[in-house]
């Protein structure tokens, strides 16, 4: 799939003590993405869990680069790295869209599973959406 990015601004209440946005926060806008990724694919977010399918995030692995602030504009990016029966490797980054710096990047995997938290293989239209070349939206 090519890169697919979107484009978001930080709110007041995004912030910490400190005034930059605060660390978790980064992770639902990676969340944000994915979420967007597939509504524009026409993926909505119940698609999967009507059918008794859940794809869940198994494990994170983020790096905090530099800090955003309020009124930044900011570009999150999505891009797969590998995918598996079950599971899929996913690349994720923030740019600070004024100066066009990284200022955190993840690696993230998913994994379908059943309704008992059971493995279970990769929706097939899932796939192929990850696999095709997406245009940035």
């Amino acid at each position: 799939m090519q890169k697919f990015s979107l484009k978001l601004k930080v709110r007041s209440y995004e912030l910490d003590s400190q005034g930059h946005v605060n660390y978790a926060v980064y992770l639902n806008y990676c969340e944000y993405c994915r979420v967007e990724f597939m509504e524009r694919a026409n993926l909505p977010f119940t698609y999967f869990t009507d059918q008794g399918k859940y794809i869940v995030i198994a494990e994170v692995q983020a790096k905090y680069i530099s800090p955003a602030f309020l009124g930044d504009e900011l570009e999150v990016t999505l891009e797969t790295v590998k995918l598996k029966r079950s599971s899929m490797i996913l690349k994720q980054e923030i740019f600070n869209t004024a100066t066009g710096n990284k200022i955190f990047a993840a690696t993230l995997r998913g994994v379908f599973i059943n309704k008992q938290g059971r493995p279970i293989p990769m929706d097939e239209k899932f796939r192929q959406l990850l696999i095709s070349d997406t245009t940035n939206h």
